[in-house]
């Protein structure tokens, strides 16, 4: 099917839309690195490396255990803070040694220096609820719309991108991804904004004695496709962290967590404000169990609601069903008067995903989360517990097919974001748009390489680009050349290139002098029918700017005539007092 030209509205929307910057003024598109079988090979040997490590450790305190001694050992790790079921441990210095010291035991020469500035390695130990699945299946991330899927879960970033995949999911590997990613965090104005380029990866495997494990690495990278932003007043943080996960029981997840965060700067007096960081980047990485949950919540919710527009209820049992509105369908309890009112005593509620009644004893006051809703990415619901048992254990995940891929709806209907991709796709197809200009990636500048700098290439406006077309620049003294030059005096090939834009259309030139735009016999003379879709298009452009032309015009007239009618008004009431 051939699309229309664009409308006057369309053209308007087009010349008015900013570029295609983040919030801070840098431009960094989603899938701008595409890694090589090297990238790949370093990464890979990078992730083994660090779960290695830690399941070294982990075999080691699980010896200190055997031993009837603490996991850790106190000379060494100083226990710094509990939540819930978690404890965290910091790295001591011990009497007579130095931070080069301590910065030797460790491997990687990123991770050394951040010590040898002061900073201090971190174990996080303990349960939470959940499985291995949930926690993965959470913190996967395959495209941009599903990182910020995620990341609207609790204290979104203020910013993020998703760079590229290094390795995807298969279905003989489900869970096994790796991912470059970029965020910034959110902060108050007052403090240094800092972001972080990172490698995310996942996946699950067997220890020598057969027992199951999963791992989460966020590592800290640099790449040329995503420099450091010190132009724009936001200095490059890096983080360090590994995260493995056992099973014991199920529902039972325990976890053991081992980072350090570097600002890249030197601690004085921060190491206390450092180390809440720290702590606070290890209870968002678990957040990936409750994003695991969130996305079962949702593809349920969305089945539910397909059989339900499938199929009529009768007429009597949606008599019954209104009178069962105020008893839980779990416990048959009925609400109270004060309950209802939310004063105390338990209160109904309707279940989001299956639509029956529960009362607040049994779902215990909880809210769920679910990445539906039309005003926010992420929204809290009310869920019977049946519901959230059926979504935890009856949705088996393949991240690696399209169907459990979660988006919010939020996301999905963003204006912005519809109006824009319409755009771009009628842009293109009127050949005002090539296929790589609306990329935005950032590209390395060969004139400036000396400095060690980048510049940042930025899309073409769309009203200029229209400008620049040759048919559009033909002055009206030209000669009666049947082949439309540009500025370049080349002839303008009409071969498969010079047409991939080209679109069907159904308009025809108009002819006479009566009109307002008329095109003489020598302006233009169609010899075939690739000259003569050629002569439409032309035509077409032209009426698009003159209803462009009307359209400014029209707007502007409707913003002075308030203001002249203000100005008379002001007039005749001072006229008056006089």
């Amino acid at each position: 099917m051939s699309l229309s030209p664009l409308s006057a509205d369309q053209w308007i929307a087009a010349v008015t839309r900013p570029p295609d910057l983040r919030p801070v003024g840098i431009a960094l598109s989603p899938g701008c690195f595409q890694p090589t079988a090297a990238h790949r090979e370093r990464y890979t040997a990078l992730v083994q490396s660090r779960v290695a490590s830690l399941l070294q450790d982990e075999a080691q305190s699980r010896a200190r255990c055997h031993r009837k001694e603490p996991e850790l050992d106190p000379k060494q790790w100083k226990p710094v803070k509990k939540e819930k079921r978690l404890t965290f441990y910091r790295r001591r210095c011990q009497w007579g040694q130095s931070l080069q010291d301590l910065a030797r035991e460790e491997e990687l020469p990123e991770i050394q220096r951040a010590i040898e500035r002061g900073y201090t390695t971190l174990i996080c130990k303990g349960d939470v609820k959940g499985s291995i699945e949930d926690m993965l299946y959470g913190m996967t991330a395959s495209c941009q719309d599903d990182l910020r899927t995620g990341f609207s879960f609790r204290n979104p970033p203020r910013d993020c991108v998703w760079l590229g995949t290094v390795e995807s999911a298969t279905p003989a590997d489900p869970f096994h991804t790796a991912d470059l990613i970029w965020a910034l965090p959110k902060l108050p104005p007052v403090l240094d904004q800092v972001d972080v380029c990172y490698l995310k990866a996942t996946g699950q495997a067997r220890d020598p004695q057969g027992n199951r494990y999963g791992y989460v690495l966020l590592h800290s990278v640099h790449i040329a496709q995503c420099p450091a932003f010190d132009a724009h007043g936001i200095s490059r943080a890096k983080m360090f962290f590994t995260c493995l996960l056992r099973e014991p029981q199920p529902g039972v997840l325990t976890v053991t967590v081992r980072g350090i965060f570097d600002l890249s700067k030197k601690v004085r007096m921060l190491t206390g404000l450092v180390s809440a960081a720290t702590t606070s980047l290890m209870v968002g990485l678990l957040n990936g169990v409750g994003i695991g949950e969130a996305k079962k919540l949702t593809l349920l919710a969305r089945e539910k609601k397909k059989k339900r527009a499938t199929t009529t209820l009768l007429p009597r049992e949606s008599v019954y069903a209104r009178r069962q509105s105020s008893v839980c369908y779990m416990c048959c309890k009925r609400e109270s008067f004060f309950g209802r009112v939310h004063v105390f005593g338990p209160h109904a509620s309707t279940c989001y995903i299956c639509r029956a009644t529960v009362c607040s004893d049994c779902t215990r006051g909880i809210k769920q989360r679910v990445f539906l809703g039309a005003t926010r990415p992420c929204s809290k619901v009310d869920c019977c517990p049946n519901c959230v048992r059926d979504a935890v254990t009856s949705i088996r995940v393949r991240p690696s097919e399209p169907e459990f891929l979660v988006v919010a709806e939020y996301y999905l209907n963003e204006p912005s974001a519809i109006a824009s991709d319409k755009l771009d796709e009628l842009l293109f197809a009127n050949g005002l748009k090539t296929a790589t200009s609306s990329t935005n990636i950032p590209t390395h500048s060969t004139s400036v390489e000396s400095l060690g700098e980048y510049t940042l290439d930025f899309d073409d406006d769309p009203f200029s680009v229209a400008l620049a077309r040759p048919e559009l620049r033909r002055s009206s003294g030209e000669g009666g050349d049947s082949n439309i030059s540009g500025d370049t005096g080349e002839e303008v090939d009409s071969g498969p290139e010079a047409e991939a834009g080209s679109f069907g259309s159904s308009i025809t030139v108009w002819l006479g002098g009566h009109h307002r735009i008329s095109i003489d016999d020598e302006d233009f003379i169609p010899q075939a029918a690739s000259d003569r879709t050629y002569s439409d298009r032309l035509y077409a452009n032209a009426r698009l700017a003159e209803r462009v032309e009307q359209r400014l015009l029209e707007l502007d007239i409707r913003v002075e005539r308030p203001y002249v009618e203000d100005r008379e008004a002001a007039g005749m009431r001072h006229g008056e007092r006089l």
